[in-house]
């Protein structure tokens, strides 16, 4: 073998160096951009974890504020309602829990239709005041479970979250305690297959 060979064999390890070294140098490159990238990315998440986590305490805040008020007006310190949120396989799950005297008990069993309309007035309004610019709310017979003397104490509460949400509440209704506290009353009557509606009791 004469020394052209050598030489050709050389110049051939040389050129694989260089093309090596170029490949190396890009994947250092590559690898530093993607490490920076990957750096980004967790202070992304954190941030959007931490602004969630901010969010589910407001909302949580809310919607308890809102139920906790309603049952207070009706129950003084009986009933106490909290939601627990939280992540599981992936899935934001809220849990909806009801104590008595510091208690937790099962609403559909251990309470009357009383407590849960109130309980359920509370959360629609809670839902509704998230998701709504609108600041007028209709409820039809929301409060028919409830034993007449809390029909006053439950448009006490009106007026309280109609004043904390700046909401107006429409409300169809036949409890003459709840008219009474009424801002403005319209009675509806049927005549000869007519409905009229009157300002008034």
């Amino acid at each position: 073998m004469d020394i052209s060979t050598y030489e050709k064999a050389y110049n051939r390890s040389i050129g694989r160096k260089q093309v090596l070294t170029e490949q190396n140098t890009s994947l250092t490159s590559s690898i530093e951009s993607l490490t920076k990238r990957l750096g980004y990315i967790e202070q992304a998440q954190a941030l959007i974890q931490k602004v969630a986590q901010e969010t589910q305490e407001q909302l949580t805040f809310q919607i308890e504020d809102v139920v906790n008020t309603a049952l207070s007006t009706c129950f003084p310190d009986e009933y106490k309602f909290h939601m627990n949120i939280e992540i599981k396989r992936n899935n934001t799950e809220a849990s909806l829990i009801l104590t008595k005297n510091g208690t937790d008990i099962n609403p559909m069993e251990a309470v009357g239709g009383g407590v849960l309309d109130v309980v359920s007035m509370g959360l629609r309004i809670a839902s509704w005041s998230l998701s709504n610019t609108n600041n007028v709310l209709i409820i039809d017979e929301g409060f028919k479970f409830l034993s007449r003397d809390l029909q006053p104490k439950m448009a006490d509460i009106l007026q309280e979250i109609s004043e904390k949400l700046d909401v107006q509440f429409i409300q169809v209704s036949h409890s003459p305690d709840i008219i009474e506290k009424s801002d403005r009353v319209f009675t509806v009557a049927l005549n000869d297959e007519v409905s009229k509606i009157k300002e008034g009791n």
